[in-house]
C-alpha cells in the first residue's frame, strides 16, 4: 500500500470522525471560531451595565423587610413624641380607694366643707371638640358612679358632686393647662339605683342631676350650649332644656 493511499483513507477518516486502533489521539481541540478575537490595538466597547431591578420587580421579601422599617420608624417617631398625648391609663380591677375608680379621677374630697358631699375631679385633658368636653366628663361620671357602687356601697354621703377640670373653651382664649368649669351633683341614693340598669346612659345620667355649678361663668356655660347643639345631646332634653332652653 502506498503513501497515497493510505493518506487518503486518514483523510477519509478524519471527515467521518472515526478513530481506528493504532490512531494517535490528542487532547488538542481546534480553537472556537465563532468568537474571532479583535484584531490587537482595536478599541473594546465595555458591555453594558446592569440594570437595577424597578420595584415591581423584588422579591416579596424586600417588600415586607421595607414595610417593617417604615412600621418601626413611625412607632418610634410616636414614642419619642415628647408633645404627643399620653397613652390612656387602665381601670383598676380592684380599686382600694375612691380615687382609684377611673384613671381620669385627680382629686376627691371624701366630705365637702359647705354640704358635706363626696366631691370628685375629673381631668378632661384633651377634648376633641366643645361639645365633647360634656359629653366626654359625664361618661367618666356615669362610670365612676357604676364602679362605685360594685365597690363602695357603703358609702353614706348624700350628694356626689362631679366637677369637671378641662381647656378653657376655644373661644376664650388659649391657656396653659386645666380649669375647674363646671359641677354636676346628685343624689346618692337615687342615682346609684338606675346606674346599673344596662340601658341607663350618660344622656339619663345629665337629666339626674339636682343642681349644676358653673365654675368658670364664660367656659362652663359655653361647653354645655355646645353640648346641646349636638345632636349628642338629643336624650338629655330635660338637662338641656333646664340649662339652656333647647327643646
Amino acid at each position: 500500500m502506498n503513501a497515497e493511499s493510505s493518506g487518503g483513507r486518514h483523510e477519509a477518516r478524519d471527515a467521518a470522525g472515526e478513530v481506528l486502533p493504532g490512531d494517535i489521539v490528542t487532547s488538542r481541540a481546534p480553537l472556537d471560531a465563532g468568537t474571532p478575537r479583535p484584531p490587537y490595538g482595536a478599541r473594546q466597547t465595555p458591555p453594558p451595565a446592569r440594570r437595577s431591578l424597578r420595584v415591581a420587580q423584588w422579591p416579596e421579601w424586600i417588600f415586607f423587610m421595607v414595610l417593617a422599617a417604615i412600621f418601626l420608624a413611625f412607632g418610634g417617631a410616636i414614642l419619642m413624641d415628647k408633645e404627643g398625648r399620653e397613652l390612656p391609663r387602665p381601670l383598676v380591677s380592684a380599686p382600694l380607694v375612691v380615687g382609684e375608680l377611673h384613671p381620669h379621677i385627680s382629686h376627691v374630697v371624701e366630705s365637702a366643707p359647705d354640704d358635706g358631699a363626696l366631691e370628685i375631679t375629673l381631668d378632661q385633658a384633651s377634648p376633641m371638640y366643645p361639645a365633647s368636653v360634656v359629653a366626654e366628663f359625664a361618661s367618666d361620671a356615669l362610670l365612676v358612679l357604676q364602679r362605685m357602687h360594685q365597690f363602695f356601697p357603703q358609702i353614706g354621703n348624700r350628694v356626689v358632686r362631679f366637677v369637671a377640670k378641662a381647656p378653657l373653651h376655644p373661644a376664650d382664649g388659649e391657656l396653659e393647662g386645666l380649669a375647674l368649669v363646671l359641677a354636676l351633683d346628685f343624689e346618692r341614693s337615687d342615682v346609684l339605683v338606675k346606674v346599673i340598669a344596662p340601658e341607663f346612659t350618660f344622656q339619663d345620667l345629665l337629666n339626674q342631676t339636682s343642681a349644676v355649678q358653673y365654675l368658670n361663668d364664660v367656659s362652663g356655660p359655653r361647653y354645655v350650649e355646645a353640648f346641646c347643639l349636638d345632636p349628642v345631646s338629643r336624650t338629655a332634653e330635660i338637662f338641656c332644656k333646664r340649662e339652656v332652653g333647647e327643646e
